[in-house]
């Protein structure tokens, strides 16, 4: 097995876990309207998920420049797709970042945030379908 092809499946591992929580915790989150302590928890995961989700987006492009001497070749819309994908995870960090800044001794997100990050997330998933199909 090709180094390369186990970095780049190791990536995709971690990014796709991440798409998976950064949709569905602000969704459990509306959804299941749990206690506060375990929407605390539920922030504080939705932000280190879209921490994940920057940082093995940036391991793609790691992957390839290292491996291959070159950042991908991505045009037209898969580069609008990435534009999009980096603007819901810089909003959502921000997002919460304030959150958790504002509300240092009770950090459960209100309805709005939790719609906020549901809208980010359930964005960025068609974003990275066009991005994968389109690059």
């Amino acid at each position: 097995m090709e180094l390369e092809n186990v970095l780049y499946g190791s990536v995709q591992l971690v990014h796709n876990f991440g798409a998976v929580a950064v949709t569905g915790l602000p969704i459990a989150a509306l959804w299941f309207k749990s206690a506060p302590s375990v929407l605390r928890t539920m922030a504080w995961l939705t932000l280190l998920a879209w921490l994940l989700q920057a940082a093995s987006g940036f391991g793609f492009g790691t992957v390839s420049y290292f491996m291959e001497g070159e950042l991908p070749q991505i045009h037209h819309l898969a580069l609008g797709a990435l534009c999009l994908k980096i603007a819901c995870a810089l909003l959502a960090i921000t997002l919460l970042a304030f959150h958790f800044a504002r509300h240092a001794a009770v950090p459960v997100p209100g309805q709005r945030l939790w719609a906020g990050l549901a809208v980010l997330g359930v964005t960025a998933l068609p974003c990275a379908a066009v991005l994968r199909w389109f690059s």
